[in-house]
């Protein structure tokens, strides 16, 4: 895919502008949020060879690293605040994304749990998004021990559709106790605007992933695909089918 120009040093101001609000609202989050000794904090560090969503590269299929902060209360509120870097071809190491997220689950019954949260993302133009760069999504899920559903709304999604529906089903399952397995299947369908080619068809997406845990260390590898309505997002340059392999750890 290719982006459109910006004028240079452009993202770079961008990115600071984003940093500052995404830093504003995670402390906010965390004011808002009573304190408690069940309240838990994470921090993971990442190495991919891509950064897929929904089985479109967010990364030009080029390796990424990433660092995640997580907050999750007793209470139900959770955040999460995601920066990643991208390993260009002749620039060298430069900002890729930055994503909020916010959110509240509760249980609804023994077995079941329910989250509703929103979730806001912007990348660089180094990334391979051809045409909108940031996106909002609001999301609804329910989920059990091994199995889970979310839809996700968004006004201004990725590509030249401006409202989508997307609704996934995923799971995960222990094989050993430190060798992981996880799935997700979805479809994305433009509820307004036009795509490229003027076709509001939808597009299925599709990821199965191992992780093996040695230490502290999870070595990750998955199979990302997407169906062919390249409609939606605007990317025929990259491949529908992509092997991703990575390592992250705890700090």
């Amino acid at each position: 895919m290719t982006a459109p120009a910006i004028r240079p040093g452009s993202s770079g101001l961008r990115f600071v502008r984003l940093s500052r609000r995404a830093g504003f609202l995670a402390a906010l989050l965390l004011l808002l949020t009573p304190t408690s000794a069940a309240a838990d904090v994470g921090a993971v560090a990442s190495a991919y060879s891509d950064l897929r969503y929904r089985g479109v590269s967010l990364s030009d299929d080029r390796p990424v690293a990433i660092l995640d902060l997580s907050y999750d209360a007793s209470s139900g509120l959770y955040g999460a605040l995601s920066g990643s870097i991208i390993a260009t071809s002749h620039e060298g190491v430069k900002p890729l994304g930055l994503t909020v997220n916010a959110g509240y689950a509760r249980h609804v019954g023994r077995r079941l749990s329910a989250d509703v949260g929103v979730i806001h993302s912007r990348y660089s133009h180094y990334s391979g998004v051809i045409s909108s760069r940031s996106y909002t999504e609001i999301y609804a899920g329910l989920s059990s021990r091994f199995i889970g559903t979310r839809f996700s709304l968004s006004p201004n999604y990725v590509g030249m559709a401006a409202w989508t529906l997307h609704g996934e089903i995923n799971g995960h399952a222990d094989l050993t106790p430190s060798l992981f397995v996880d799935g997700e299947l979805g479809a994305l369908v433009p509820l307004r605007g036009r795509a490229y080619s003027g076709s509001t068809r939808g597009v299925w997406d599709a990821r199965l992933g191992l992780a093996q845990r040695v230490g502290k260390v999870s070595l990750h590898a998955a199979v990302s695909a997407r169906g062919k309505g390249n409609d939606v997002y605007g990317s025929p340059g990259h491949h529908r089918v992509a092997l991703i392999v990575g390592v992250s750890t705890a700090l």
